[in-house]
């Protein structure tokens, strides 16, 4: 198949994802009554908000395996199933936390974490804060 029939299809699938009213009005596939999909993305962002310090922050978890610094000012986004994850940060102190579960978040898509000198904080609107970990002294 040569690249203008990949990109062809690309683009095909592209409209068909972004436009659910395209893809409604395509004829049965596979003897299925109807075409629809849908797609669940779940991302999480965790943002480094501790003060200015020479020691790095470093998060880990079950999606992420090998330790990624997250700086001041540059969140470590990720996009997710909505499966139950986990993760640690270590900063001086550990932290371990429920990156993910899903009967705690109910529909939200958008997890936003938040590390800070007093512990891990949550929100779902990067505007409202509560406090879920604290840090713990031994890593």
């Amino acid at each position: 198949m040569s690249t203008s029939s990949h990109v062809s299809i690309l683009l095909f699938l592209a409209v068909c994802f972004s436009s659910s009213v395209f893809c409604d009005s395509l004829p049965p596939i596979l003897g299925s009554d109807h075409f629809h999909i849908n797609i669940n993305i779940l991302t999480i962002s965790i943002s480094n908000d501790l003060p200015p310090s020479p020691t790095k922050l470093y998060f880990l978890s079950d999606f992420q395996k090998t330790q990624v610094e997250i700086k001041r000012g540059e969140p470590y986004v990720k996009l997710l199933n909505f499966d139950t994850h986990n993760g640690l940060l270590k900063w001086n102190k550990c932290a371990e936390f429920s990156v993910y579960i899903p009967g705690l978040e109910g529909d939200h898509q958008r997890i936003y974490w938040s590390a800070r000198e007093d512990g891990i904080y949550h929100s779902w609107d990067n505007l409202k804060w509560d406090k879920r970990e604290t840090w713990d002294h031994y890593c």
